[in-house]
């Protein structure tokens, strides 16, 4: 074991397992056992509760489709591209591990959004089963759907009717309920990549809320939108400059150094950092596990809720409808210079696929080195055009202010 590797299981010295690990243990434990399973004692009452004349729509980002799917029920007319738009969802994380990570969405989307639009809403809401699900029980009787956190391994119709491996755990995934049915004990949910509604069983669906998965637990969060108030009005410069806002805070965001010597790399440092993390990456990632790494950086910049590059092809959809309406010059700036960091995230999500293909066949360092310095170069250029698009944006809220 590398001494990277190490230290992150003796930093806290319980053990053998990190503190932060350990925290996260307890906290979910108390969440699970203060409570028990919430379901249990709701079916007082009525049998069944399940909003009417429900559709679903589809999209790609969990998240903003689970919003999405909630809003358009209640009445408003919102589309993803508004939500991850609005929501300010461009932002760059590199995390380092034996089995690094790189995200590209805002955490906060959901909270920007609905400060940029002006809606009300619970905001998120981390509690015990119990407690949970008497609020959702209630909110749903108040003709409300609910939108849920959950780990998509305890999703089985996504698995073939089974629960995913260990390996399949993701707990930033997002669904919206719209029904409980007490007699049958299952649950009413929509589902991105799905547009009808799915039944999954009380049992499982806790499961998911309170996984205790590594991979972003998902801690029983929940919140809901309020109705349609008839007076909505949707200000999309007001919705434009919070988002760009929200951009320029994740662009800015400082190197956050780890109890131990691995370190998560943020925004436009982070960007900056990546091709040291590529060149560099057999400092922390075993020969055997390079294909998986490469793939995953792949998946996760193309393919994982991300309507590819790296979200920052839906915020340019966002940047287009908006400016059809505002028309402003600058924003057409913008969306030429995110076309070309576009361009240069396919370049290298496409160079990091064709890595994970090819790395395996590779016995000697040297000829492995050429793979990494090739994809650094690509992410060098990439942080530029990045740059320059973080300068426009920082450009544009600075003229506001004048």
């Amino acid at each position: 074991m590398k001494i990277a590797q190490f230290r992150l299981y003796v930093s806290s010295g319980v053990k053998g397992v990190p503190m932060e690990k350990f925290l996260t243990f307890i906290f979910l434990l108390f969440l699970l056992l203060s409570c028990g399973n919430g379901l249990k004692n709701l079916d007082r009452g009525k049998s069944k509760i399940l909003l009417s004349n429900v559709t679903i729509y589809d999209g790609y980002n969990s998240e903003a489709v689970a919003i999405m799917n909630a809003m358009r029920y209640l009445g408003y007319d919102i589309d993803e591209p508004l939500i991850c738009g609005g929501g300010g969802i461009i932002d760059f994380a590199f995390h380092e591990s034996a089995f690094p990570f790189i995200g590209t969405k805002n955490e906060r989307m959901a909270e920007v959004f609905f400060e940029g639009v002006g809606i009300e809403w619970s905001g998120k809401i981390n509690t015990g089963s119990k407690k949970s699900w008497k609020l959702i029980k209630e909110k749903l009787e108040e003709g409300l759907p609910v939108i849920l956190r959950v780990d998509v391994r305890y999703l089985p119709y996504r698995f073939g009717g089974k629960h995913g491996s260990r390996f399949s755990s993701y707990g930033m995934h997002y669904v919206t309920i719209f029904g409980l049915d007490f007699e049958k004990r299952k649950a009413f949910i929509s589902d991105v990549g799905y547009t009808n509604l799915l039944e999954i069983s009380f049992d499982d669906i806790d499961k998911a809320r309170y996984s205790f998965t590594q991979a972003f637990p998902p801690y029983g969060e929940f919140y809901w939108i309020e109705r349609e108030k008839k007076d909505f009005n949707l200000n999309l410069k007001r919705l434009l400059t919070n988002s760009f806002k929200a951009i320029i805070k994740n662009y800015e965001k400082p190197k956050k150094q780890d109890l131990t010597d691995l370190r998560k790399f943020y925004g436009i440092e982070g960007l900056e950092n990546l091709s040291k993390e590529i060149v560099n990456i057999e400092k922390l990632v075993t020969g055997v596990f390079l294909p998986s790494v490469f793939y995953g950086f792949w998946y996760y910049l193309e393919k994982l809720e991300t309507k590819g590059s790296a979200n920052r092809q839906i915020f340019k959809e966002f940047l287009v409808d908006i400016n059809k309406k505002v028309k402003d010059r600058r924003i057409e700036n913008m969306i030429v210079q995110l076309s070309l960091c576009i361009d240069n995230w396919k370049t290298l999500s496409a160079e990091f696929y064709s890595i994970s293909k090819s790395i395996g066949n590779k016995k000697e360092k040297y000829e492995r080195k050429a793979f990494y310095d090739r994809a650094g170069a690509i992410a060098d250029q990439l942080a530029r055009e990045e740059r320059l698009f973080y300068q426009l944006i920082k450009e544009y809220i600075e003229a506001k202010k004048n």
